[in-house]
């Protein structure tokens, strides 16, 4: 057993033991182990075989050989297929497309789909999954923090569309996580620190055990505190501090969704910082912004709402969220937003009924609560993001130097500009060369491509 930096006793070894999200028959583990293991990993649930594999342009000539050569070791078939990678590309014309080559490939409903990337890869992935043949089994394999933490775990699989994010999906659990922490080696800098927004959101929603009544659960600072005191480990990503982040997370998550798994009642509580956060990356425009990025700004927003609306009596938890945030190197705000398009944006949430939507609203760490308001009572959270914002653009550079000490508590900001009297964002996606076959090391392989003009330019082999 190794040992955290901070909590004595805590077991930080990634390979130790599965964390089960337990769903009856529907249950799955979470494993921490190396690619090399994947396939006996999936030998030990599934009958070997035929399986197809999944990935995109930027993990795929990392990461794929070693995939399919674990996969081979162990007796199964792959076939190989590679998306484009990026959430401007996150659509319904990829999704078809990869649909049709699954269909192109003969899968059946015994055929194993292995999804090898980040957020996009899985999401995509997933849906196409759950939807071929009326649902295909398939498996995760997270290589990015934002995926490893929350992304790959709880079976939301979707696509974004013109009208919102992620309202194309369904929910199909896979079969397996596989975590295989090495692949975080090749992410930037700016890609990890995505992650790191899921990372704080889970870290206000932990809860634990009640020590009187083990079946009760209690609000918890414990993982905010350790947060709080290991930032710099965490963003060196020296490896008991990942260990024990990338753990705690999925513990988290796997209890929130074993409790609901379809979003019914507690599992909306996930959605911390999502409400403010989606209509963020509405108005940016997918791809604009990056995921992590939006919900960490999102979730320091709904954290003022709720001491705005009286709901959070903790007049310094924001500031107390806003701090770990810029220590983790995250944004707390963004600038020149248009106020009235992100109103507009906020009318697409998932959680909407009728005029009303279910925003997730910390009363404290530990205790956050679903409250339902008009859209238009989310402008105060709004309005907090240019006084939350950071002198640069977070999504421009790699090497973005975020304002830490130096900037003033959030209470203590002066009023917001005024907003553009309008936006010339869009969700037009970013223009891509056509998909084509090509060979890799012998083995012929097919890159989807999303080109303009949508679907009906998209080619495959």
């Amino acid at each position: 057993r190794c040992r955290s930096p901070r909590w004595p006793g805590q077991c930080c070894d990634m390979a130790a033991s599965a964390i089960q999200v337990q769903l009856g028959e529907r249950s799955y583990p979470i494993v921490f182990e190396p690619l090399s293991a994947l396939g006996d990993q999936l030998a030990k649930l599934r009958k070997v075989g035929r399986c197809v594999v999944v990935s995109n342009d930027i993990v795929g000539p990392l990461y794929a050989e070693k995939v399919l050569a674990s996969l081979e070791r162990a007796g199964w078939k792959p076939e190989y297929v590679e998306l484009r990678d990026g959430e401007e590309n996150k659509t319904a014309e990829t999704y078809l497309g990869l649909v049709n080559k699954l269909l192109d490939l003969q899968v059946d409903r015994k055929t194993p789909v292995i999804a090898v990337g980040g957020g996009v890869t899985t999401d995509i992935v997933g849906f196409a999954a759950a939807t071929t043949l009326r649902g295909l089994p398939f498996a995760n394999v997270p290589t990015t923090l934002l995926a490893q933490v929350d992304a790959s775990v709880g079976g939301k699989t979707g696509v974004n569309t013109t009208h919102g994010k992620n309202l194309l999906g369904a929910f199909w659990q896979p079969f397996l996580v596989h975590v295989a922490v090495e692949t975080l080696a090749s992410l930037s800098d700016a890609e990890f620190r995505c992650g790191l927004g899921e990372v704080i959101k889970h870290a206000v929603l932990e809860e634990t055990p009640d020590p009187s009544d083990a079946a009760k659960l209690v609000p918890s600072t414990e993982f905010m505190e350790w947060l709080e005191a290991n930032s710099g480990p965490l963003t060196k990503r020296e490896p008991q501090a990942l260990s024990h982040t990338i753990r705690r997370c999925c513990e988290i998550k796997a209890g929130v969704v074993s409790a609901d798994e379809t979003e019914s009642g507690k599992r909306a509580l996930l959605n911390l910082g999502h409400t403010v956060g989606h209509a963020i990356e509405a108005v940016v425009g997918f791809g604009g912004l990056r995921h992590g990025e939006a919900v960490a700004m999102g979730t320091i927003a709904e954290t003022q709402l709720a001491v705005i609306r009286g709901a959070c009596s903790d007049s310094g938890l924001p500031d107390r969220i806003a701090n770990l945030t810029r220590a983790l190197g995250l944004p707390t705000g963004l600038a020149d937003l248009d106020l009235d398009a992100l109103e507009t944006a906020s009318y697409a949430d998932k959680k909407r009924e009728d005029a009303v939507i279910s925003v997730t609203l910390p009363f404290a760490i530990g205790d956050v609560r679903l409250v339902k308001i008009a859209p238009s009572d989310l402008r105060p959270a709004f309005e907090r993001l240019s006084l939350n914002a950071v002198a640069c653009s977070p999504s421009k550079s790699d090497q973005a130097t975020f304002q830490g000490a130096a900037q003033k508590p959030l209470s203590q900001q002066p009023p917001a500009p005024a907003p553009p009297s309008s936006s010339s964002n869009s969700f037009a996606s970013n223009s891509n060369p056509n998909s084509g076959n090509f060979v890799v090391d012998g083995r012929t392989t097919t890159r989807v491509r999303q080109p303009p003009g949508g679907a009906s330019s998209i080619t495959f082999g």
